[in-house]
């Protein structure tokens, strides 16, 4: 409790009812964690028992759906062996020269086109362009009937390797056969289809695969033709949607009074559509926009806290609108089969988890009011007392208290006139001494502000910290000046190369050290990004920095030539004469250019090049920046066809700046 504000008959108040409140509120705070422990155990016994029995049915239903998967992946490769072995049996795959017209829609973008293509031919017999489910179908009708999986011939349409439905059992949205559909052999996201993909390299993909609109356990087997090429593949496939097991098996499950399950799509074109649906929905039907009664999509928080529980079952609770009624809270328990991209969920009513928990509140809540107002006629009996005890003022403490507040408030120009040699005048004293202390440190601290490191400060013992601290801001700030500077002159003279060290500073101190430090980083890469190659030597033709195009040029590392001749490197005819633009740009402070012949590395070029003088803080100059423009196949161009005996070609020269 703050009493900073208090006068002092208040604080006599405070200092008699304390050890009155005190025992209240601990009486209280025990009643309260005894109610609260009480109450929490038994809603997380009943929690614990309602999730448990949810976690269970949807572990149950995940169980039942793993051994219906198994069985299916087991049935796809016997299903491929067997039709297979009808192909086989009707005789050799051709084509014959006659040509069918087929309009190609693409299975995922429903997108149409044209396309000629042979009749596809099995033991001299065609396939045909039979989209009519009651007329017997070449192979696919036979293979179902042995296997009770759907089948489909494909025909390769091109070399991309898209492939079409020439014959299948596989119906469309409209109840025909969905021949003249066909999988891209590229998705529209660009990315190659996984199904092609994989049969293209003459492999059999096994896996979960969209049909049209369904998605299957399915496999894909390569089929050739005469010549071995790869003419088009076999399908077979069985719906995860319409395994009736399961369905009675949900159908048949129970939780409690309120509980239901059923499965979601977790993504594609299924997302958040009911594929087994709860009590009072359809099959198929698409919940993922639906709101709960806070307008919260919650299929879409029940689908995305499945997908992230790794494997997991998870807890997830929403509210239910009901039509006519209030909304239901609902807590559920979720788990996502990754095989068939299921989000199966269990959920059941709160009311229903929690009900005994109530009966226990009410009676914790009924002894709340008992022990409270016991507690509050204690509290009033020793205020009145109290009163009674404070019958005097303090009037040095409380001008103190004022001063005391104005100061925390940041006022540190107070005055502390009071002296007496009881312990309240030892208390005036401390003030005053205080009071002085802040002055002098609020002074440095407005130095440094200015910008002024010089301020003296003086260290009142060695508990100091405060003046401590505005010392050791003084020394980093010093530091920081020191390197910064250093760092911007040695930057002007081209030592590109050159940083701070951030490990002498600390935290945004270090940071702007590490700022500057980046800022020469980038513009060094900057120039290092040049298309043509850029160098800064010194007076004395010392290079102090060339970006990467240069030194590629002359097949070293930007190290490597730090601190040699320019002249020994580029071997220009305007080295160490009166020529030379850079001399030149140092000696009579302008920008210069100049065009010669250079044979670096054994190369004979023909270049332009310019330099500029670099001026320090006085503007004396102190080196020079130097670009080449290769002008070799500018003056080739001129000079006509053939070039210099020496010109090693556009194909072997490295290319400066076209």
């Amino acid at each position: 409790m703050r009493t900073s504000g208090l006068d002092l008959r208040r604080k006599i108040l405070v200092v008699a009812l304390l050890p009155t409140a005190l025992l209240v509120a601990a009486f209280l705070v025990v009643f309260a964690a005894q109610r609260s422990r009480i109450a929490g155990d038994v809603e997380a016994s009943m929690g614990r028992l309602a999730e448990e029995g949810l976690t269970r049915a949807a572990r149950d239903l995940r169980t039942l759906c793993e051994s219906a998967h198994r069985e299916l992946w087991q049935q796809v490769p016997r299903s491929l062996r067997v039709a297979r072995d009808q192909m086989e049996r009707l005789g050799p795959l051709s084509f014959s020269r006659e040509t069918v017209r087929w309009t190609a829609v693409n299975q995922l973008d429903r997108s149409a086109g044209e396309a000629v293509l042979p009749k596809l031919l099995l033991g001299g017999a065609w396939a045909g362009q039979n989209a009519e489910p009651a007329r017997p179908s070449l192979l696919v009708d036979r293979v179902r009937e042995l296997v009770g999986a759907e089948a489909t011939l494909f025909q390769r349409m091109n070399e991309r390797g898209d492939m079409l439905r020439v014959a299948t059992t596989v119906p469309d949205g409209n109840g025909h056969r969905a021949i003249g559909t066909y999988i891209p052999a590229v998705d529209p996201d660009g990315k190659p289809n996984p199904v092609v993909s994989t049969v293209l390299r003459g492999e059999t993909y096994r896996g979960r695969a969209r049909v049209l609109d369904r998605w299957y356990l399915s496999g894909y087997e390569p089929i050739r033709d005469a010549s071995g090429r790869i003419a088009g593949m076999l399908f077979i496939g069985l719906r995860q949607d319409s395994l009736e097991g399961i369905r009675a098996g949900v159908a048949a499950s129970r939780i409690g009074e309120t509980g239901t399950m059923y499965a979601l799509g977790a993504s594609g074109n299924q997302r958040g559509h009911y594929l087994i649906p709860p009590p009072g929905h359809a099959d198929g039907e698409d919940a993922w926009d639906a709101r709960d009664a806070r307008g919260e999509a919650y299929v879409q928080a029940l689908v995305r806290a499945a997908m992230e529980a790794n494997g997991d079952t998870v807890r997830v609770s929403f509210s239910r609108p009901e039509t006519g009624r209030a909304p239901r809270e609902r807590v559920a328990a979720v788990a996502y089969f990754a095989p068939w991209d299921w989000v199966i969920v269990a959920e059941m009513d709160r009311d229903e988890a929690v009900a005994p928990l109530r009966v226990v509140q009410s009676s914790l809540a009924a002894s709340a009011v008992t022990v409270v107002g016991v507690g509050l006629l204690l509290l009033l009996a020793s205020i009145w007392a109290a009163r009674k005890a404070a019958s005097r003022l303090a009037a040095p403490l409380e001008a103190m208290a004022v001063a005391a507040e104005r100061i925390a408030e940041g006022d540190v120009q107070q005055e502390v006139t009071y002296r007496s040699g009881d312990e309240v005048g030892r208390l005036a004293e401390a003030f005053r001494g205080t009071i002085r202390y802040l002055q002098e440190v609020a002074r440095g601290a407005a130095a440094l502000a200015r910008g002024d490191l010089s301020t003296p400060l003086v260290l009142r013992s060695d508990r100091d910290e405060l003046t401590r601290s505005v010392l050791s801001a003084q020394s980093e700030l010093r530091r920081l000046v020191e390197e910064t500077g250093a760092l911007a002159d040695a930057a002007v003279e081209g030592r590109l190369s050159e940083r701070a060290d951030p490990s002498r500073h600390q935290g945004d101190f270090r940071e702007v050290v590490e700022g500057v430090n980046a800022t020469l980083s980038t513009l060094v890469g900057h120039l290092d990004a040049m298309p043509a190659p850029a160098m800064i030597v010194s007076p004395e033709f010392d290079i102090r920095y060339m970006n990467q195009t240069g030194a590629s040029l002359l097949g070293r590392t930007p190290q490597e030539l730090v601190g040699t001749k320019c002249y020994d490197s580029y071997r220009k005819g305007d080295c160490r004469t009166a020529r030379c633009a850079c001399a030149r740009a140092m000696t009579e402070d302008r920008e210069v250019s100049s065009e010669t012949d250079a044979h670096p590395e054994g190369l004979d070029l023909q270049i332009l090049y310019s330099a500029v003088p670099l001026r320090d803080g006085a503007g004396r100059v102190v080196g020079a920046l130097e670009v080449v423009t290769d002008q070799t196949a500018v003056r080739r161009a001129v000079d006509g066809p053939g070039g210099g005996e020496g010109d090693p070609g556009p194909e072997c020269r490295p290319c400066l700046v076209r």
